[in-house]
């Protein structure tokens, strides 16, 4: 697999995930009920951001994901909506089931360690998911391996830095029907390199009727970036799908190999999760 601009090296793909705690990130309050709207910052652990559908995707604040036993536990609502899966609630189970391209996971359910994949069978995931400030937590890889439509795989970059890569099997593409999809990818094109800035910090702090948001990076293109050369996007999505989204000029002056940035950017509304994308034009491989 290779990701324009991220110059990964494969570290392989594994199955049960040990993951590498990357840097402390003090994030976005997620607002499930009116009454959270006013609450402050709350402070989280930024494990190494998923890269899906070639973006970056973050969860700020007490969605952040963190390891158990050795397996990375993902807020499901979020990371769900993430992927393009469909969640549903079942009642009379007190249980959860998620889609994906025609798959389904049922009866997960906080402090069950058993689920049940499409064909009915029961299966262990190992590791019993987890309600945390009424956020459940489920344990990511047996959840996908149980959907068998993604694939995932754990890898490096050119400065070794942790990236964890989520797809479609067999060339697949994640549905990702957000709204947020309806713009212009930020991607692709030709001449550029994509992602050459390395997602390391995120913070976020209360401005007005909504946030501001301030995003550490690392060049990791493996250039000396001219002035004027890159260009950055956030787009924040909200528990109702609604996307934000903030394209930033890039550095003022010249960034060299490796080093550490930071932008600043205010959006009206918190979110359950945050896409990430850089690009730079006119450099040579």
């Amino acid at each position: 697999m290779n990701h324009p601009g991220c110059q990964v090296r494969r570290f392989g793909r594994i199955r049960s995930l040990v993951i590498l705690l990357c840097a402390g990130i003090l994030a976005m309050v997620y607002v499930p009920t009116p009454s959270a709207v006013n609450a402050a910052p709350v402070m989280g652990n930024q494990i190494q951001p998923l890269l899906i559908n070639n973006s970056y995707v973050l969860f700020p604040g007490k969605l952040a994901p963190y390891t158990q036993a050795g397996k990375l536990m993902v807020p499901i609502r979020p990371f769900a909506k993430s992927l393009g899966a469909q969640l549903a609630y079942n009642v009379q189970t007190k249980s959860i089931s998620v889609s994906l391209l025609g798959q389904t996971v049922s009866h997960i359910r906080a402090g069950q360690t058993t689920a049940e994949a499409g064909d009915g069978t029961a299966f262990s995931m190992g590791v019993a998911p987890v309600l945390r400030d009424g956020v459940l937590f489920v344990p990511m890889s047996p959840v996908l391996g149980a959907l068998k439509s993604a694939r995932w795989e754990n890898m490096l970059n050119n400065i070794n830095r942790p990236i964890l890569v989520v797809q479609g099997r067999q060339g697949v593409t994640l549905p990702q029907t957000e709204p947020w999809l309806s713009t212009t990818p930020f991607t692709g094109l030709s001449g550029e390199n994509y992602n050459p800035f390395y997602p390391a910090v995120l913070t976020q702090e209360p401005s007005g009727k909504g946030y501001r948001l301030r995003l550490s990076v690392i060049n990791t293109s493996g250039f000396v970036l001219p002035k004027g050369s890159a260009a950055l996007e956030l787009i924040a999505v909200d528990s109702q799908g609604q996307a934000i989204i903030r394209k930033i000029p890039g550095p003022a002056g010249q960034t060299p190999k490796a080093a550490a940035l930071s932008f600043t950017v205010n959006i009206p509304s918190a979110a359950e999760y945050v896409i990430y994308n850089s690009r730079t034009a006119g450099l040579e491989h």
